[in-house]
C-alpha cells in the first residue's frame, strides 16, 4: 500500500493505535496506516521491561516489550502498514493529514478517517518549577531512565532520588536495579502514598525511605547531582546522591491536537470527545491516554479497540457524526470528566468507559450526576481517591442525552 492511498490514518503505534488498526482490520478496513514518530513501534511498554503491562487487554502477566510485541504480531500486514520516524505535523478539516518523516518525506494524505493516539508524556524537572542548580548530569524523567536501560545507555550514577509516589515511581525500583542504581529515598509532595499500599510496603521493605509531604527545594552539583536539599514537615534535610528520577505528573501529549485547531479540555488536557471517541473534527477520532492520564497499557489497547470499532462503524455507515451531543461538566470535587459530550445512542457505536479524576480524597462519597436541574442518576457510597482510577457506569450519563448541558459531582455521603 502507498501511505498516499491509506483510508485511515492511525497516529501512534503505542496500545490504543495499535489496538485500533487490529480491531479496523478484524472489521474487514483495509490500507490502514499507522504513523509514529519514534524509531519503532510499540510505544512506551517497549522500554518497561517489568511485568504487569496489557493485563486487562489479554490476562497475561508480559513486560512492556512482550505485550508491545504481542499487539504488533496481531496486525494483518495485508490490512496494516506501520511507519516509524514520521511526525504527523497537522490534522487539517477534510480530514488531511500533514507528515513529516524519514521514509515518507513532507506529504499531505487525504485519509476517509483518522485516529489520533498520541499517549502521554511526563512533565520535566523544568515544567515542575523545581528550584536549584541544574547540574550537566542526573537529572532524568522514568521515560528518560526506562530508554538508557532499554537501550543499554550507561546511567553513570550509583545513588538515586525518585519524587513522585505514583505506580510509575514504584516501577523505577525495578529499573533502576537494572540501572546498577540504588533508591536511597522517595519524595511525595501528596500527604499519602499515590499508589497503592503494597507498593509503599514493598519499598519500605528492601529499604527505601518514602518522605511524604515534602519537595525539593535545591539541587547540589554542577557537573553532576551531589545531593538535594528536601523540606518536609520536620524541616529541610539534605539526601546526598548523584541521580533525581522525576516520575508521574502525566500529561496527555497533545501538541498536534492544538496545532490542528481540535477542541481541548482544560480538564484533561486533551481533546474534548464523545463517548465514542469522536473529537471536534469530522471524521477525526481519538483513543487512549491522549483522552487523560493516566490509564494503563491493557487498558488503553481496550479503548483503542472500541475506537476502532467505532471509526469502522462510522465509515460503514452505520455510526453518524453527531455535533449535538449534551455537554458533561464536572462540579465539586472533580478535575475532569471524560467523555466531555455525551450523543444520544444510536447506530452500532460502543462507549468508552466514563473516567473521573477526583480532587480530594473521601472515605465516603456519591457521584452525582445532573441536568437541567434535576438528579438523573446518583450512585452507591463509595471511597474515592486522587490518582485512582475513578468511573462511572454508562448508564449513569445515558438519562442526560439531548439535554442542554449535564455535570457529575461528588457529594458526601
Amino acid at each position: 500500500m502507498s501511505p498516499v492511498d491509506a483510508s485511515i490514518v492511525v497516529v501512534g503505534a503505542g496500545p490504543a493505535g495499535l489496538a485500533a488498526a487490529h480491531a479496523l482490520a478484524q472489521r474487514g478496513e483495509r490500507r490502514i496506516l499507522v504513523l509514529d514518530r519514534d524509531d519503532a513501534p510499540g510505544g512506551l511498554p517497549r522500554f518497561c521491561h517489568h511485568a504487569g503491562f496489557g493485563w486487562e487487554f489479554t490476562h497475561r502477566l508480559e513486560t512492556g516489550p512482550r505485550f508491545a510485541r504481542r499487539l504488533l504480531a496481531a496486525l494483518d500486514p495485508e490490512a496494516v502498514t506501520v511507519i516509524p520516524r514520521t511526525t504527523v505535523l497537522a490534522v487539517h478539516p477534510g480530514p488531511e493529514v500533514e507528515i513529516l518523516g524519514a521514509e515518507l518525506g513532507h506529504q499531505r494524505l487525504r485519509p476517509r478517517a483518522v485516529v489520533l493516539a498520541t499517549g502521554i508524556r511526563e512533565r520535566p524537572r523544568s515544567a515542575r518549577l523545581v528550584p536549584g542548580r541544574r547540574p550537566e548530569r542526573g537529572v532524568l524523567t522514568t521515560g528518560q531512565l526506562q530508554q538508557f536501560v532499554a537501550r543499554g545507555v550507561a546511567v553513570g550514577g550509583r545513588r538515586a532520588v525518585v519524587v513522585g509516589t505514583e505506580h510509575v515511581a514504584f516501577s523505577v525500583l525495578f529499573t533502576a536495579r537494572r540501572a546498577g542504581l540504588a533508591v536511597v529515598a522517595m519524595i511525595g509532595a501528596e500527604d499519602r502514598v499515590m499508589s497503592y499500599a503494597g507498593a509503599a510496603w514493598a519499598a519500605r521493605l528492601v529499604g527505601v525511605p518514602i518522605h511524604l509531604d515534602s519537595s525539593i527545594e535545591d539541587i547540589e552539583g554542577d557537573a553532576r547531582v551531589e545531593a538535594v536539599i528536601v523540606r518536609g514537615p520536620g524541616g529541610p534535610r539534605r539526601i546526598a546522591c548523584d541521580t533525581v528520577v522525576f516520575c508521574g505528573d502525566f500529561i496527555p501529549d497533545a501538541p498536534l491536537v492544538a496545532a490542528s485547531g481540535i477542541a481541548l479540555d482544560r480538564g484533561t488536557a486533551g481533546p474534548i470527545v464523545d463517548q465514542f471517541g469522536r473529537t471536534s473534527a469530522p471524521g477525526v477520532f481519538a483513543a487512549g491516554n491522549l483522552l487523560r492520564a493516566v490509564e494503563s497499557s491493557g487498558r488503553a489497547a481496550i479503548e483503542g479497540a472500541r475506537v476502532g470499532g467505532n471509526v469502522g462503524a462510522y465509515l460503514g455507515g452505520r455510526l453518524g457524526w453527531d455535533a449535538s451531543a449534551t455537554p458533561i461538566g464536572v462540579g465539586s470535587g472533580l478535575a475532569y470528566a471524560m467523555p466531555q459530550r455525551w450523543a444520544a445512542p444510536g447506530g452500532s457505536g460502543e462507549a468508552l468507559a466514563i473516567c473521573l479524576g477526583a480532587l480530594v480524597d473521601m472515605p465516603q462519597a456519591r457521584l452525582c450526576v445532573r441536568a437541567e436541574g434535576a438528579t438523573r442518576w446518583m450512585g452507591a457510597p463509595t471511597r474515592i481517591l486522587r490518582k485512582r482510577r475513578l468511573t462511572l457506569p454508562p448508564a449513569a450519563l445515558a438519562a442526560v442525552a439531548g439535554a442542554r448541558a449535564a455535570e457529575i459531582s461528588v457529594e458526601g455521603a
